[in-house]
């Protein structure tokens, strides 16, 4: 690395001088100057290997997209714009998440098909399959400012080692920005650093910024050139163009979520690819509810069903439709009946109607919605399986066979009860908290049902979150500690669980006020953790369920 005091550099001149000059022509190389990474870190860099002609870098977006720069894919960088769409003209392969080269981490995988972009160098890398695990760098809609401090990471060259085994960071100051392109300098950006990620933190999130394109390569192994500036394409007015380029790789089914904020209720969604849409104002599209307390939500068909309780006590539902609008609020107190001291609800499909739990004044209620959206009225669970002390969380989902899981929270402990297809109730409260869960205290539960089985997920007010597996035959098996996997320790508020497509999916808020997504896959691997971001206000609250819109 090269330690130099930043200086500003020029964009459109600079970028056709450095074309003109050919510094992206030459030897293969790989990628940014600078320190060398800590293991582990920055994962989702790519390097990238064109044919074993060139080497660039780019950036996981998403599961199955990396984001590079379209000159590594061309002989002539100067021709970037010439880049067909389709399959590379070379077999490329992109190494992800693997901060030493010379080790078996991260993942492999080969890029079956190039998006380019017509008006600045960029280009989006379709992955043969999907890369999971490895948490990627979402872009940011922020665009850069001029004199703001930016962070980038690569593999290349630096200024004493030609093909370095390491990934390295560097940091960069910005110069000019201009529509398409902002200049950067600092750390030297060497052969083969196209394509490489130029992020910010925010908010204690890393977010990209730009993808590094032409550079004067000042202080790189083997350049007689002083100067270091470079430029880098941006990223953050291209949001709706990397949503229908990448739609190809993507399924039928999404995660909803539901958050109540200290600014309203919002929702957002979750798509088969990793990437979340911006989070929309429900009241503004279903409605105003005065105060809202909590929420819930539910799916069938692909219609999602919103809950809201109010300040008045009084419970509200919503129905996004399959096709995105909104029908809206409406009360449903007078069909369910009215309960003092109503504070939570949980709502699960039941395949043609919804169950609903409550709980108010310490006790626990259920109701049906039949498949015409009628509601029958609330029945007293408390009645049937006995009194819970200071019960303060409820969860419910639906199992294979019909039966509908019930949980709840009371006195720091966990209880789980059935109600059977016929409309009986299991004998009383099982005790989950009686089960090896490595919790002494537990603040929230939730449930999600994949086919016979039940997914539940414990969270305790010290942070730690654990989950496991009821089968369908009644057996547990031993609790797994999600609190590594949610990122940086930290208790979490609120907790919910849902199935999508046949895979695990939970979110929490914490204390800090953020959003953490966590997703378990079919063969019982986990998906590196996620955070939603752009929700106006602190989240309190969140709840989610799997759609197929």
């Amino acid at each position: 690395m090269i330690s130099r005091r930043p200086r500003p550099a020029r964009t459109a001149a600079l970028l056709a001088a450095v074309v003109a000059a050919g510094v992206l022509s030459g030897p293969s190389a790989q990628a940014v100057a600078g320190d060398t990474a800590t293991d582990g870190t920055y994962g989702f860099t790519a390097k990238i290997d064109v044919g074993g002609v060139r080497a660039c870098s780019g950036t996981l977006i998403n599961n199955q997209w990396l984001l590079s720069a379209a000159s590594c894919f061309v002989d002539d960088p100067a021709q970037a714009s010439s880049l067909p769409a389709g399959a590379p003209a070379r077999k490329s392969t992109a190494t992800i998440g693997r901060t030493d080269l010379t080790s078996t981490a991260g993942e492999v995988r080969q890029i079956i098909d190039l998006v380019p972009r017509q008006d600045r160098d960029l280009v989006l890398a379709k992955l043969a399959t999907p890369v999971y695990g490895i948490a990627p760098l979402r872009p940011s809609t922020t665009g850069p400012a001029e004199g703001e401090v930016l962070k980038g990471a690569g593999y290349g060259r630096t200024k004493d080692t030609w093909i370095p085994n390491r990934l390295h960071t560097a940091a960069f100051t910005t110069g000019p920005v201009q529509d398409t392109a902002v200049s950067i300098d600092g750390t030297p950006v060497c052969k083969g650093d196209t394509g490489a990620p130029a992020f910010r933190e925010k908010d204690g999130r890393l977010e990209l910024v730009a993808v590094a394109s032409t550079s004067w390569q000042g202080g790189c192994l083997g350049s007689d050139e002083a100067r270091t500036g470079a430029v880098a394409s941006r990223v953050d007015d291209i949001r709706t163009w990397i949503r229908e380029s990448t739609a190809s790789t993507l399924n039928a089914w999404k995660l909803q979520l539901v958050t109540k904020t200290s600014s309203g209720l919002y929702h957002a969604m979750r798509d088969s690819n990793g990437d979340w849409t911006g989070f929309g104002d429900v009241q503004k599209v279903a409605g105003t509810i005065e105060d809202v307390k909590f929420a819930a939500d539910a799916a069938i068909s692909g219609k999602n069903y919103v809950f809201a309780l109010g300040g008045d006590g009084h419970l509200y539902q919503a129905n996004r439709r399959a096709t995105g609008g909104w029908e809206a609020f409406r009360d449903i107190t007078p069909e369910i009946g009215a309960k003092a001291g109503l504070t939570r609800v949980a709502v699960t499909s039941t395949g043609k109607g919804l169950a609903l739990i409550g709980l108010a004044g310490g006790r626990i209620y259920h109701t049906i919605q039949d498949p015409d959206e009628k509601w029958g009225k609330w029945g007293d669970v408390t009645a049937k399986l006995g009194t819970l002390g200071n019960a303060t969380q409820v969860t419910t989902a639906q199992t294979s066979g019909g039966e509908t899981q019930v949980g709840v929270v009371a006195d720091n402990k966990a209880y789980h009860a059935i109600r059977h297809t016929d409309g009986t109730w299991s004998e009383s409260w099982g005790r989950v908290s009686n089960l090896p869960t490595g919790l002494d205290s537990i603040n929230g539960m939730a449930f999600a049902g994949i086919g016979g089985d039940l997914q539940i997920a414990l969270s305790s007010p010290t942070g730690d979150i654990k989950h496991a597996i009821r089968a369908s035959n009644g057996s547990w098996s031993a609790f797994g500690n999600l609190s590594g996997k949610l990122g940086p320790h930290q208790p979490a508020v609120s907790v919910d669980a849902a199935a999508v497509n046949g895979e695990f999916q939970t979110v929490i808020v914490t204390t800090d006020g953020r959003i953490k997504h966590a997703l378990r896959h079919t063969d019982g691997t986990w998906d590196a953790a996620d955070e939603p971001t752009g929700y106006p206000g602190t989240p309190t609250m969140a709840a989610i369920t799997g759609s197929t819109s």
